[in-house]
């Protein structure tokens, strides 16, 4: 019995590695440069991403910049054992992400819309053409004239609550060292309750929020949780299997609970305007579902909490490194406030050193590290003249921008945090589509205006009355945490905060 036990382990060990040896085969059939695999890991190049080892930032950045294909327009990697792209070209970004968009309709991600309806009903993970539907009915939330009329004025009234919030975690000493995660994300989540529920939440107030408390919960790492998530980013064929879900029971319960209790509210921006786009477009896709209106509420809540609070603090974080560059900024803004507690929608949108200060934080902290797509194309898509090769239908091409934005090829000194980048005389020298922190083409951020104008308000008001210092409790690098999905430190960013009004 034992030797055909161990006949039989032989023989399945020599099938699977005879199995991965053909899979991992595939770039070098196709003449591609590609990164190395081991072949005994059915992994593919995902193994230190499923260990939680590497964030997912930094796992795609350095796919983008291996040794192995630092030259080449793109490089083949494997996504367990699927064969994807890296698209390291800016030509070729631009022609996936922009020109070509038909071919490459769909995110490579998905939710099961049987077992999580919810889930695949969020903008980013529903399939065309229901994301057409969806992201037309959604772009109308962050016209110019609702973010000026509507949202900034609301702003302005979590902007007093920020400054408040920190004379109280001064605690009436001139100094005092303080971390930065906790009031960016009571910022962030006050402002998208304002916005977009018309709840004020008052995280800033009251030194706790409901909204962080959902958010930090769903973003608290289990092993289902970090199991589900892989299965809908990596394997999302297989999601049925799992019934992986995007969003926890109780953060989906939380938002139809949400929605429910505002439902005859016509204050409430987001879900009124919602209902009304149902209600005008009866017979759509989004219109005959129930869950729409939380789903949304639900992933613009995520996007708002762990990208904006994350990159505030990031931008603090560089300012305090560099005083010279701080005390420039300070300076624009004490003749932009003049005697004023606010600044006017026209000189938050164009002081020039605020905004370029605020480029060059997305610049190293993009909004989004990486994205990709799916080729839709049912014959594939050739990629010629570029390169002799044909994307399969159904292949998932990758960008990282946190690998293009800090490459030296198109960035000098690429770490070093520099705001001249974007000065009027040298943003013409930017390579085209090396700068994309909100992604590009149909599928970029839809609320990236209204990111950059909260990061540039935030920045505003705490340095109106405060100056920012390295200190003991500083960390030297900003290491990014393996446990999130979106860029986050790891370590807590602690800053000397020095009462020091403008």
């Amino acid at each position: 019995m034992l030797p055909f036990c161990l006949a039989l382990l032989l023989l399945v060990l020599l099938f699977s590695y005879l199995h991965l040896l053909e899979r991992y085969s595939y770039f070098r059939r196709h003449q591609l440069p590609y990164l190395p695999v081991s072949t005994w890991t059915p992994l593919g190049h995902l193994k230190q991403l499923l260990f939680l080892r590497i964030s997912f930032g930094d796992l795609f950045k350095n796919i983008y910049a291996d040794e192995h294909t630092r030259e080449a327009k793109l490089a083949g990697f494997f996504v367990f054992q699927t064969p994807a792209l890296m698209i390291r070209d800016p030509e070729l970004i631009r022609l996936v992400l922009i020109k070509e968009f038909n071919s490459f309709l769909n995110r490579y991600e998905a939710a099961d819309a049987r077992h999580d309806p919810m889930g695949a009903l969020t903008l980013p993970l529903a399939k065309y053409p229901q994301w057409r539907e969806s992201r037309q009915c959604m772009s109308q939330l962050f016209t110019s004239g609702r973010m000026k009329q509507r949202m900034y004025p609301l702003m302005q009234q979590v902007l007093m609550d920020l400054e408040r919030h920190l004379v109280k975690r001064m605690c009436g000493q001139s100094e005092r060292v303080l971390p930065l995660s906790e009031m960016c994300q009571l910022y962030t989540t006050d402002v998208t309750g304002k916005l977009f529920y018309s709840w004020d939440v008052g995280g800033l107030r009251e030194g706790k929020s409901p909204l962080r408390q959902q958010t930090k919960q769903l973003f608290r790492p289990d092993v289902q949780k970090v199991l589900h998530f892989m299965c809908i980013f990596f394997l999302p064929q297989w999601t049925w299997l799992l019934r992986a879900k995007v969003f926890s029971m109780d953060y989906a319960h939380f938002m139809r609970q949400l929605v429910r209790r505002h439902a005859t509210d016509t204050q409430v921006d987001l879900i009124r305007q919602l209902q009304q786009l149902q209600q005008a477009r009866p017979h759509t896709h989004y219109a005959q579902e129930a869950d729409f209106i939380a789903a949304q509420a639900g992933i613009i809540l995520l996007a708002g909490f762990e990208t904006s609070s994350a990159l505030l603090g990031f931008t603090l974080y560089e300012l305090a490194k560099q005083p010279k560059l701080q005390q420039r900024l300070r300076q624009e803004l004490a003749t932009a406030f003049g005697g004023d507690a606010q600044l006017s929608y026209e000189a938050a949108a164009t002081l020039p050193y605020l905004k370029m200060v605020c480029l060059e934080a997305l610049r190293l902290y993009p909004a989004a590290a990486f994205i990709n797509r799916e080729c839709t194309r049912a014959e594939g898509f050739a990629l010629q003249p570029h390169i002799d090769f044909v994307i399969p239908s159904g292949m998932p091409a990758y960008v990282s921008i946190l690998g293009i934005q800090r490459d030296a090829k198109y960035w000098p000194k690429p770490l070093h945090f520099d705001p001249e980048r974007f000065a009027p005389a040298h943003i013409k020298n930017i390579s085209p589509m090396s700068y994309i922190p909100f992604g590009a083409g149909p599928h970029g951020c839809i609320g990236s205006r209204l990111g950059l104008l909260q990061l540039k308000l935030g920045v505003a008001h705490i340095l109106r009355s405060h100056r920012v210092e390295f200190c003991e409790r500083t960390v030297p690098e900003i290491r990014f945490n393996p446990k999130t999905f979106m860029l986050e430190s790891l370590d807590e960013l602690y800053l000397r905060f020095c009462v020091d009004p403008l």
